[in-house]
């Protein structure tokens, strides 16, 4: 299959999603045509240029309107990776199926349009388990301040909280931080350097790639507990899960005092990656959902 592929680098360097995805279906054999987003005006000239069977929008700011879709001539496939946040019921006029990275938004919008659950996932070929030394307590990679969080400053509270009412080796990463970003083989370092990650996210945030990327590395991860995390992971026993600060800080305390079972924790997260959740699981059944689409009997309008 030829794919005329929009999307852009973001997490490039420490095998995003988008990324992943596309290197997958080159190793299936699929001949991907990859464009900046940007270049999303010029879609119908790409389009007949390259002779391709699917257009895959791999980016949640990459739209069309219903007017380009119908003039395409071929199967329009957008892509939801910030769902809810980013999500507008108008976007879908635009695609021929849709795949979103939320559950909820599946839910509620799989009887208006073809709609695939695709949560986030690791990638095996990066993400991996390293023979390191684990020198820090907790590690949190990712924004201060995050935009899509009730509270902008909750991962700042919380981690300045951590630091002060614990003696843990708290260690942090990211924009707005005074580590500031890292990718590549120090991000994955940090991961497998660290006895436990943090996720702060809100009750109703969709699944973070961070959680499947600990995961993958054997270092057990502590998130906001929610219903979809239990879709991917069993709490307590591949994951831990909090409801509130206090539940938290009591948390990493009780686990960070018995090795065994933490270590026992991330042994059996990395084996769920490896049996259900690396980025070879997500693009397998995005083609068994499109083939089932656009094969038997589906149709690209």
């Amino acid at each position: 299959m030829r794919i005329l592929y929009f999307s852009d680098n973001y997490a490039h360097n420490v095998m995003g999603t988008k990324r992943s995805i596309m290197e997958e279906l080159e190793r299936r054999k699929h001949t991907v045509i990859y464009q900046h987003r940007s270049k999303l005006p010029d879609i119908l000239k790409l389009i007949k240029t390259y002779e391709v069977d699917q257009v895959w929008l791999a980016h949640s700011f990459a739209l069309l309107s219903p007017e380009i879709k119908k003039k395409a001539g071929v199967p329009i496939v957008g892509f939801g990776f910030s769902d809810p946040n980013r999500f507008s019921p108008m976007r879908l006029s635009g695609y021929s199926v849709y795949i979103t990275n939320h559950y909820a938004t599946y839910a509620k919008y799989k009887d208006r349009l073809p709609v695939h659950y695709n949560p986030s996932a690791c990638d095996l070929g990066f993400h991996k388990k390293l023979d390191v030394e684990k020198d820090i307590d907790i590690s949190f990679i990712g924004l201060a301040e995050h935009p899509h969080l009730k509270n902008k400053r909750s991962r700042i509270d919380i981690i300045k909280r951590l630091q002060r009412e614990t003696d843990f080796n708290i260690q942090v990463w990211g924009q707005g931080w005074k580590n500031g970003k890292i990718e590549g083989q120090e991000f994955l370092s940090v991961i497998n350097r660290s006895r436990i990650g943090l996720d702060i996210q809100d009750a109703g945030s969709p699944l973070s790639h961070r959680m499947f990327e600990y995961s993958a590395c054997g270092t057990p991860i502590i998130v906001r507990n929610r219903p979809e995390v239990e879709r991917v992971f069993k709490p307590g026993e591949e994951i831990l899960v909090y409801d509130r600060y206090e539940d938290l800080r009591d948390k990493v305390s009780w686990y960070l005092n018995s090795p065994e079972d933490l270590e026992q924790i991330g042994l059996n997260a990395l084996e769920k990656c490896a049996k259900k959740h690396d980025i070879r699981h997500r693009v397998r059944d995005i083609l068994k959902f499109l083939d089932k689409e656009f094969t038997e009997g589906g149709s690209d309008e």
